[in-house]
């Protein structure tokens, strides 16, 4: 790999660290949050809306958005854009203004997201793209540690959002001293490619699948994130510090696995580890269910991010062989924005369940989602061997 190469790398670690950094704070500041506004547990719901709104609207633009900017300059313009969001978050009157700021917050990681997915897909083994992904992990799990320290050492949450934003800000400059260095727009060097339309991709079968696995499976992974901290902090009485270390070992252990994928067999088949995954997460649902005892329930939460780390990046990486190169950009688009819809409507979900019938029903609820993701990912394996069988022998092996 050249220097140059090396460098994009980096940064793409960087820019996934930027992406993880945000998202995950929520499931520690809501409580903080919900006293600051005087919010009943559903109003969260308002708020992964406008979110989604906004990263729904990023990622599924993100092909037409690379054709005029290159991917250095939307890292630089989505990090600023991030960081100016968040800090609307802390200078917000109202709990409505909040939320409407969240569509901004939105659009800057749906950037992000699709920007460097489309990158990794077409360039990167499934290897190097769960490392990729496990800087989201870096940043998923410092969110909720710095925020935890925050609130355990008495200062408000809006320090906490602030210091992100710092984090941000430094981001944005990197990207904008390194945007030369990023390949230029698409529409620049990659016209002879003539990539499916949107219409013709979203006629597949197996893409309307896989928008299907990946709304149930982001659905699942923020749903747990958001409000395993509730659950032991507000429903078994856990303490701050321990129901915050809690979330953070959840979010570790999606950096963890995703950074160990590096070091398994080159032969290792994504499709099996994605299985394998699915039903370990599942096991870690139905023991954090079973409230045997704070360890026991800390140690699930840990396994349940353990498991779910290397499905979402598997699922980027074989996306090419999966569709074929004219879809490929379509394809991961789709995925990202129907993820935001899952980052969105499960944990919304939650929260009407809460506010109803309170928070030990979180677990089942999650029960329910992990069986019908590894229920619908069979069906789309069954799917795409179905699709091989019909080729001839040549040409099932150059897919493969």
């Amino acid at each position: 790999m050249s220097r140059p190469n090396k460098l994009l790398l980096v940064l793409s670690f960087v820019g996934f660290i930027a992406l993880g950094l945000p998202d995950a704070v929520i499931g520690v500041v809501w409580p903080a949050l919900r006293t600051h506004f005087g919010l009943p547990q559903d109003a969260l719901g308002p708020l992964f809306i406008t979110v989604t709104v906004g990263s729904v609207m990023a990622s599924t633009a993100s092909g037409v958005i690379l054709s005029r900017m290159g991917i250095g300059d939307l890292l630089a313009f989505s990090c600023a854009l991030t960081a100016i969001a968040l800090f609307g978050y802390t200078l917000a009157p109202s709990w409505t203004v909040l939320v409407a700021i969240g569509l901004l917050t939105g659009f800057g990681a749906g950037a992000i997201d699709a920007a460097i997915n489309t990158h990794a897909a077409t360039r990167y083994s499934a290897r190097l793209v769960n490392v990729l992904h496990a800087f989201y992990g870096v940043g998923a799990a410092a969110g909720p540690a710095l925020m935890t320290t925050v609130l355990t050492t008495g200062r408000p949450w809006q320090l906490g959002y602030r210091i992100i934003v710092v984090v941000e800000l430094v981001l944005a400059v990197a990207f904008i001293l390194s945007r030369k260095q990023w390949p230029p727009p698409v529409a620049a060097h990659e016209e002879h490619l003539r990539p499916a339309r949107l219409v013709e991709t979203l006629q597949l079968g197996k893409v309307q699948l896989s928008l299907l696995v990946f709304l149930i499976y982001t659905g699942c992974e923020a749903a747990a994130g958001a409000w395993v901290f509730s659950l032991l902090f507000e429903a078994r009485g856990i303490a701050t510090a321990a129901a915050g270390t809690a979330v953070t070992l959840y979010w570790g252990g999606l950096f963890a696995s995703r950074l160990g994928y590096a070091f398994l067999p080159s032969n290792v088949n994504p499709e099996s580890i994605v299985k394998l995954c699915m039903i370990a997460a599942l096991a870690g649902v139905v023991t954090l269910l079973l409230d045997l005892h704070p360890i026991v329930d800390t140690v699930a939460i840990a396994l349940m991010g353990f498991a779910a780390g290397p499905i979402f990046p598997s699922l980027i990486a074989t996306t090419p062989a999966r569709v074929g190169p004219r879809h490929t950009a379509n394809t991961v688009g789709l995925q990202v924005s129907m993820g935001a819809v899952g980052l969105a409507a499960l944990p919304a979900l939650c929260g009407v369940i809460v506010q109803y019938w309170g928070l030990e029903l979180i677990p089942v609820v999650l029960i329910v989602g992990w069986s019908v993701l590894l229920t619908a990912y069979l069906a789309l394996r069954r799917l795409q061997r179905d699709d091989f069988a019909v080729l001839s022998p040549p040409q099932k092996r150059s897919e493969q």
